[in-house]
């Protein structure tokens, strides 16, 4: 083998290692990247769980409790206040002037969760009209009243 095959079979070699090096570098901060991503999807995820849960929880009302939309928003934005958020996540209540919805942002890094709340979806808001009778959900379904929903 000659000096000049030696030389040219060298420069081969090292370049096609450089660029291998290269194409394995941009894999591994890809990889890191999309880790990062995937963990905080998953610590929105679980935020907006815990949220709706906290939002659903049954014990925080009294059963048969009927109170204005405003009074019920209230009660959802002061459940989320004294529940602190997942760690890594940043939340932010907003309730739109005008209006008797609550918007919960949830962030997380690059990633954004977005939730639109109505009190009335929670049930126990507005008023009940006075000659509604009293229904017990066991009896209506013993009559055929097929899943107990009134």
């Amino acid at each position: 083998m000659s000096l000049v095959e030696l030389l040219l079979a060298t420069g081969l070699l090292l370049g096609s290692s450089a660029a291998s090096l290269g194409v394995w570098s941009q894999v591994s901060a890809t990889l890191v990247k999309d880790r990062q991503t995937l963990e905080q999807l998953a610590g929105l995820e679980a935020e907006v769980q815990a949220v709706e849960a906290r939002l659903q929880d049954p014990n925080q009302d009294p059963l048969g409790q009927h109170l204005s939309c405003p009074e019920q928003l209230q009660r959802l934005v002061a459940r989320l206040e004294n529940q602190h958020p997942q760690a890594g996540v940043v939340r932010t209540l907003e309730t739109p002037a005008g209006s008797e919805l609550l918007l919960i942002r949830l962030r997380s890094g690059e990633q954004e969760r977005r939730r639109l709340y109505s009190p009335a979806a929670f049930g126990g808001c507005g008023e009940l009209p006075a000659n509604l009778p009293a229904v017990d959900p066991a009896l209506a379904m013993a009559k055929g009243g097929g899943d107990g929903a009134i």
